[in-house]
């Protein structure tokens, strides 16, 4: 708890100084973007729960497909001369329900998992093409699981969430008038012992103001909490396609 605390009020700093940024420019001119997007990705690495549950997952998204519940997933995006805003928000919910014997006895087994990631960072551009960016990523975990058998029903959950504070650079390049690409890349750490994002995208524009995206991305998390009981642990990397539609004012 202390860790992510000392994190968010280090985020908050740096919020401030780039709002102080954004107050001097005010007289730019603005350019906003705002899109919806679906990442279909995968997920390998370990999940751990109370001390003792620590399991390797190895899963693409086809293997996911058929237990996603609800997915969805919003970016936002306001640059001016030299500074930059992006949010980011995606949200996935997961579920599953299996046969199990316990002590002989038939058993049903209900799994859920659901995972929020918000993003707030920004950025300074120092060209047209090659910005330096300071983000901060929130990432809430609830899973749980309820066995229902002849004699009822028993259910337990663990709920985490942590901050990470990001630092890193993204590349953006128009190519003629109707394609335009980026690359970027960030590491970070604070809720996480170690993590890092990745993400190389390819976009053509339908019009003036639409555009569709695809990109390949990459987030991998190495988050160890508590102890005991409580103890929670995730490491993991989810990788996968991304796809999208934009609309830029």
């Amino acid at each position: 708890m202390r860790r992510t605390l000392s994190t968010f009020i280090t985020l908050a700093v740096f919020m401030a100084l780039g709002l102080n940024a954004t107050v001097a420019t005010a007289a730019e001119d603005w350019h906003y973007e705002v899109g919806i997007y679906g990442w279909l990705a995968g997920i390998e690495g370990t999940i751990g729960v109370a001390d003792v549950a620590e399991e390797p997952v190895d899963a693409t998204f086809d293997d996911l497909l058929s237990h996603v519940d609800f997915a969805m997933a919003g970016h936002f995006e306001a640059r001016g001369t030299k500074v930059v805003w992006i949010a980011d928000i995606a949200y996935t919910g997961l579920g599953s329900e299996q046969d199990a014997e316990i002590l002989k006895q038939p058993v049903k087994v209900d799994m859920d998992l659901d995972q929020w990631i918000v993003e707030l960072g920004g950025g300074y551009q120092v060209s047209s093409k090659f910005d330096i960016i300071l983000a901060g990523r929130y990432y809430d975990i609830n899973t749980g699981a309820t066995f229902s058998d002849a004699a009822g029903e028993e259910s337990g959950s663990v709920s985490q969430g942590w901050v990470d504070v990001f630092v890193g650079a993204r590349y953006h390049a128009a190519f003629g008038e109707k394609w335009f690409g980026s690359v970027r890349g960030d590491i970070g750490a604070g809720g996480s012992d170690f993590a890092w994002f990745g993400q190389l995208l390819l976009g053509f524009n339908i019009s003036e103001h639409f555009g569709a995206v695809a990109s390949w991305r990459l987030l991998s998390l190495d988050y160890n909490g508590d102890e005991g009981s409580s103890y929670f642990r995730y490491d993991v990397t989810q990788s996968g396609l991304g796809l999208g539609l934009g609309y830029r004012f």
